[in-house]
């Protein structure tokens, strides 16, 4: 016996939906990564860190964070960036060798971005506070990134 159309009409409906809303982030990066790189230190002192990709990607320009400087330019080419390619992590440049370590990289690029994006967000005329797309500054302090 079969059902009626009227039956199969609304499920089928709702998984094309589903397919429709999901299928864009089917390739797309996690919404949350755990920067945690255990291999890299001697002596770890902190958990790893909770990292809201999908705040920053909505927020920002790839290549604010991600790059490849010589000579003071950025020359990664925005088609490196894939998910799974490991020559776009932190550690495949910043090491023990390097001018700029590891730990030294990601503090210099997590938490002064957090600090410009602080000054620059208040208005010159009123002195309020204007949060740019409706999100708060980042983290600054060690334990509000490294939470046990």
């Amino acid at each position: 016996m079969a059902l009626p159309k009227k039956y199969i009409r609304l499920p089928v409906l709702l998984i094309l939906l589903s397919m429709l809303f999901v299928m864009p982030y089917a390739g797309a990066q996690d919404d949350e990564l755990i920067i945690d790189n255990p291999g890299a230190y001697r002596k770890k002192q902190r958990v790893g860190v909770n990292f809201p990709h999908d705040l920053h990607v909505g927020n920002f320009e790839c290549l604010a964070c991600h790059h490849d400087y010589k000579e003071g330019q950025n020359l990664l080419d925005e088609k490196m960036l894939e998910e799974g390619n490991p020559n776009l992590h932190c550690s495949a440049c910043h090491n023990e060798n390097t001018d700029i370590n590891l730990k030294q990289a990601y503090h210099r690029q997590c938490i002064g971005c957090h600090r410009e994006f602080r000054i620059h967000c208040c208005c010159k005329v009123c002195d309020k506070i204007i949060w740019l797309v409706g999100s708060a500054p980042g983290p600054e302090l060690c334990g509000e990134c490294h939470i046990k």
